[in-house]
This record gives C-alpha cells, sequence and structure tokens, in this order.
C-alpha cells in the first residue's frame, strides 16, 4: 500500500511539474504575441450563430502605455546537475546493501532541489545552489524496501527548468529470509520411519519475499519450492542414535540466502528380543538359565520381562527382582529357575521413536516322575472279568506330557478291552514324561467265572425219611461265602464267618431247602434239595403210599423251587390223595368179597 501511495506521489509531481512548465510556455506566448498585431481567426462564430471574418479596429491614434515596460532577462543557460547512483547489486533490480547517491550542482545559475522518501514514509528535501555544492544520500538514510528520490532544477525565479526533472526508485533488501522449521512432536523428538517437516520462510513486509525453498538431507536434494510454505517428507533412518541431518535454504528474490540445518531423529524399525538359554516349550528335569536381551539400532527406551510359574498343584507365582544391565542401546537379564513348575516369560522392548516388541516363551521344569494310579487296587483282586475303564489322563499324573504302556500278560493291552480269560494275570502299565522321568505300577489279579460249589450232606433230592431228617450244607471252595439258607420258604439266620450249617428236620411232609453262594470274583449259585420227612411207615402205608405215588406225581412249583413252598396245599393234596386212595382201596375190598360171594 504504501509503495502505491508513493508512486500515485510521483506521478502527481510530475504531471504538476508539466502543468507548470505548459503554464510558463503559454505565459512566453502570450507575451510575444501582445507585440504583434492581431490576425483574423477562422473558424469563430458570430452572435447569431454565423461564421464571419473578424476585421480589426482601426485605432483611433498613438495609445500611452499602461505601465513602464519590464526589463529584457539576460539569456543565461542553465546547466543540469550530476546525479550519480551505483547498479543494483542484487537480482532483480534490488539493491541488498544499502548504496551511496551523490548529488552535485554544476550550474552558475539556478538552483538543484531533491526530495527523498525513504521506506517508511520519512523525507528528506534540500537544495544546491553554488556550483560545485554536493549532497550524498545514504547508505544510512536508506531503509529495506522502495526508496524514491526526486530531483529538479529552477531558476531565480523559482520557474522548473525545462529537461531537469528526474526520479529514481530503489528498492533495497539486504535481510536474507527468516526460515521456520515444525514437526509434528517437535524437532527433537523421535519419529517412526517418516516425518512431515514443514517449512516457511518469511522476508518480511518489505522483503523481495521468498523466491525459492530448497531442503537436502544430507548431501541429497529432497525437493524445491518457490512457495513462501511447504512440507517435505523426511524418510532417511537415524543409525546409532545419531539425527538425520537435515539443511533449508532458502533465497529471497533479491539474491540473500540463509540456510539452517537441524537433525531429525527418525527410527525405521522396532527393537529386537531374545529369550536365550532354552528352547521354546522345552520341558526339563534340570534347572535352567533363562538369558533376557532387548537390542535397538538407536535408541532403547525400556525393557521388561514377565515371569510366571504355575506350580504343579496349580498355584500361580509372579517371579519379581529382575536386574537388568544397560547401555542405551542393549539391555540383558538373566534369571535362574530352579523349582518345579510351568514358567510362561514374555519380554517387552521399546525404543524411543515409540516401536514396540514382545516375545513369549514356555518351558517346564519338571523333577518328579509321573504317579500312576488304580493299579496297585487290582493286585491280588479276583473279579470275573477285567477292564481298564480309568480315564488315562486320571489314572497317570504328571503335569507334563508323558507316554505310556499298559501290558496285560506281557502283551499290549487298549483300555477298555474287555478280558474273560480264567486265571492269574499281570498288568504292568508304564509312563515316561516330557521331562524324561519315568513310573511303572504292576498288579496281579485272578479272573474266575466258576459259580460256587454247594454241598449237601446227609440229605438227598426227592428221598424220604422217617421221623426226621439231619443234614449239612457247605461249599466246596473254603473262599466262596454262603449269602442265604431257605428251609420251605423261611430264611434262615447265617453267619458270614460260618462255612458249614447243620439243620434238622422232624416236621412231617415235604420239605424243600434253597441254598444260594457267592466266590470272590463275583460268581453266584443257587441249589435246592427236596425231601420228605414221614412217619414210620405201617403196613396199610407201605400199601397205599406206592400207589399214591403213582396217582399223584410229584410237583413243584417254581415257588416251590425258590424255597416258598404253600404247605397248606401240600397238606391238601396228600389228605385227598390218601382219602381217593382208602376209597379205592375200600371199594376193591367190596368188589373182591362180592366176587367171592358169587362163586
Amino acid at each position: 500500500m504504501g509503495r502505491k501511495i508513493r508512486e500515485i506521489t510521483v506521478v502527481i509531481i510530475i504531471m504538476l511539474t508539466v502543468m507548470v512548465i505548459g503554464y510558463s510556455q503559454v505565459s512566453k506566448s502570450l507575451a510575444v504575441d501582445t507585440d504583434k498585431e492581431p490576425k483574423s481567426v477562422l473558424g469563430t462564430e458570430d452572435k447569431d450563430g454565423t461564421e464571419g471574418t473578424i476585421e480589426p479596429e482601426e485605432p483611433d491614434g498613438p495609445k500611452e502605455p499602461d505601465g513602464p515596460e519590464p526589463p529584457e532577462r539576460p539569456d543565461r543557460p542553465v546547466e543540469k546537475y550530476e546525479f550519480k547512483c551505483p547498479a543494483p547489486d542484487g537480482k532483480n533490480g534490488y539493491y541488498v546493501t544499502a548504496p551511496k547517491i551523490e548529488l552535485i550542482h554544476v550550474s552558475e545559475y539556478g538552483i538543484t532541489k531533491y526530495r527523498f522518501t525513504d521506506s517508511e514514509g520519512g523525507t528528506a528535501e534540500g537544495e544546491l545552489k553554488e556550483s560545485g555544492d554536493r549532497v550524498c544520500i545514504g547508505p544510512d538514510q536508506f531503509k529495506d524496501g522502495g526508496n524514491s528520490i526526486y530531483v529538479w532544477m529552477e531558476d531565480e525565479e523559482g520557474v522548473q527548468a525545462e529537461d531537469s526533472e528526474y526520479s529514481k526508485e530503489l528498492y533495497i533488501d539486504t535481510a536474507p529470509p527468516d526460515i521456520q522449521l515444525r514437526a509434528p512432536r517437535g524437532l527433537d523428538a523421535w519419529y517412526q520411519k517418516q516425518v512431515m517437516l514443514n517449512v516457511k520462510g518469511d522476508d518480511g513486509d518489505k522483503g523481495s519475499q521468498v523466491e525459492q525453498i530448497s531442503v537436502y538431507a544430507g548431501k541429497q536434494l529432497l525437493g524445491t519450492t518457490s512457495n513462501s510454505q511447504a512440507a517435505f517428507q523426511i524418510s532417511q533412518t537415524s543409525v546409532k542414535g545419531n539425527g538425520v541431518s537435515v539443511t533449508v535454504a532458502v533465497a529471497d528474490r533479491a539474491g540473500n540466502k540463509k540456510e539452517v540445518t537441524r537433525k531429525l531423529y527418525i527410527d525405521g524399525t522396532p527393537p529386537e528380543t531374545a529369550i536365550q538359554g532354552i528352547d521354546n516349550y522345552m520341558i526339563t528335569s534340570r534347572p535352567a538359565e533363562v538369558h533376557f536381551q532387548a537390542e535397538d539400532d538407536n535408541v532403547l527406551s525400556s525393557a521388561s520381562a514377565k515371569i510366571v510359574r504355575e506350580s504343579p498343584e496349580g498355584e500361580l507365582e509372579e517371579l519379581t527382582g529382575n536386574k537388568w544391565e544397560s547401555d542405551g542401546r542393549v539391555s540383558d537379564m538373566r534369571r535362574q529357575l530352579s523349582e518345579d513348575g510351568i514358567y510362561k516369560m514374555e519380554l517387552t522392548a521399546s525404543d524411543k521413536a515409540g516401536f514396540s516388541r514382545s516375545q513369549t516363551a514356555q518351558i517346564i521344569i519338571d523333577k518328579k516322575n509321573p504317579v500312576i494310579r488304580y493299579v496297585d487296587e487290582l493286585d491280588n483282586r479276583v473279579m470275573r472279568e477285567f477292564q481298564w475303564e480309568h480315564p488315562m489322563e486320571e489314572a497317570i499324573k504328571d503335569f507334563t506330557s508323558y507316554v505310556y504302556e499298559i501290558r496285560l500278560d506281557g502283551k499290549i493291552y487298549t483300555p477298555g478291552k474287555k478280558v474273560k480269560t480264567e486265571g492269574v494275570h499281570t498288568l504292568r502299565i508304564k509312563a515316561v514324561d516330557a521331562a524324561g522321568n519315568e513310573a511303572a505300577a504292576q498288579a496281579r489279579f485272578l479272573i474266575d467265572r466258576t459259580p460256587p460249589e454247594i454241598l449237601f450232606e446227609d440229605v438227598k433230592e426227592g428221598e424220604t425219611y422217617e421221623e426226621e431228617c439231619t443234614f449239612k450244607v457247605t461249599v466246596k471252595d473254603g473262599n466262596d461265602t454262603i449269602e442265604g439258607i431257605w428251609l420251605d420258604g423261611e430264611k434262615q439266620a447265617v453267619n458270614p464267618r460260618s462255612k458249614v450249617y447243620q439243620y434238622t428236620v422232624q416236621e412231617y411232609g415235604e420239605h424243600i431247602v434253597l441254598v444260594r453262594a457267592c466266590d470272590r470274583a463275583g460268581n453266584r449259585a443257587e441249589t435246592d434239595v427236596g425231601f420228605k420227612v414221614v412217619k414210620k411207615e405201617t403196613i396199610l402205608d407201605k400199601i397205599i403210599n406206592p400207589v399214591r405215588q403213582r396217582l399223584v406225581p410229584e410237583q413243584r412249583s417254581t415257588g416251590e423251587a425258590a424255597g416258598k413252598t404253600d404247605h397248606g396245599s401240600v397238606k391238601k393234596r396228600t389228605v385227598f390223595l390218601l382219602s381217593a386212595t382208602a376209597a379205592g382201596s375200600a371199594a376193591g375190598i367190596a368188589v373182591y368179597k362180592k366176587r367171592r360171594r358169587k362163586k
């Protein structure tokens, strides 16, 4: 805006100067014309609007002059001043150093005048009258921006001399542009892989303004722009913590240049982590020393290790007291692990740029043999059949993985398979855990599928005993047990420790003895014996009994075989049979007698 005002002011001064010069020339012409006679002027109009010729009026006589005539001015030439100004030492017509202007008055006549205006509106005016007078302007009077000087000459009467006017604009820019650099988190922060660097060149309101910005990473040119503000992507990475050297060069239109070099910290990769001294998921029966290490190619920010031990009983414990050693780029920590358990480890490291990396590992320390269960329960057992029904994860206890082998009588046995072969068998289970610890268990057992043998002494099936029957009940194998005895359906008291039972039956009639027994294998047997106790036979009984036996065969119901004989029914059937036999005998005797009489 100030520059435009100055330009308008100069134009107005020039116009005013031209008007003054023109006015002076017109005055001179008029002065000359007054000494001449008036001429006809063509193209004039009468009052009525018609063209005509104006005739000069004849003077009536000599006229007296109105006043004294002015004296004639001597014809004294005005010599123009000397103006000395160096050429611009910058680009695009700019001075990058303030110049020095010299103005010399060389004329014997007239006055040399000047007016100097700096970029801030300050003015300095003066005039030179004597030949050889001179004045110097600058360099201190000049200020950055547009400065102007206007020079002209006047005669003693203040009339501006012809062709004496001179004006000049001088543009000064002595200061290089200011450079401003910005990054998202500051220039001293660490960045991942790349960073956008914002560059701004500021040449001020009165400067020549920015012409070019160039950015270099080391010696590599990243880009240029003619804008006063731009963003450049820096992707070169730091090495060993040293920043990337970035140089920004800014030049203005006057040719002033400025460079700024800063370091940017850019990390391209996360830290390296390692858990050494062990193999991941290894299982060992020995103590282990674990080496944790974190390393970064620039600056390591932090490193930590978390170790959690799970005991064989399932309890969790986090190990503390880890001691680290670090030199800024590498951190180390060693830890001795000795107790049985599952160790889960996690190593985490981060660097200054915010990169983070984690690594996990697990080892198992197992110094104890596996525990094999349920086998001892089979030792010396007697059973009807064998089948291993226990899940192996329950039968073998170890907090690591393991392999096992089951053999029956020296041959591989598949869990769940039924074995019914009678005799003595040997079962052996062997387990080896992942740490190499071994365990074995063995049992001998008997398979017995033969039911017990029940023995009756002094009584036989279907026999008849007069007056009473005394008998014994026992089992052949002394290891077998009589579970129950029923006599005519009535359960008898038994002693589990007694192996022989003796009974005496004196009640007349049919009797059934039912015996149940079992052995150690769970085999069971059931046997019954039916017999009769009768009175001692008379002659008549000896005649009737054979007939009765032919007419009424022996019947036993299912209930009777089970020791639940209906004695009332037996008695009724017996009475019926005896009555029928007696009636038949009487009828036979009557017929026999009748026949004898007829004869």
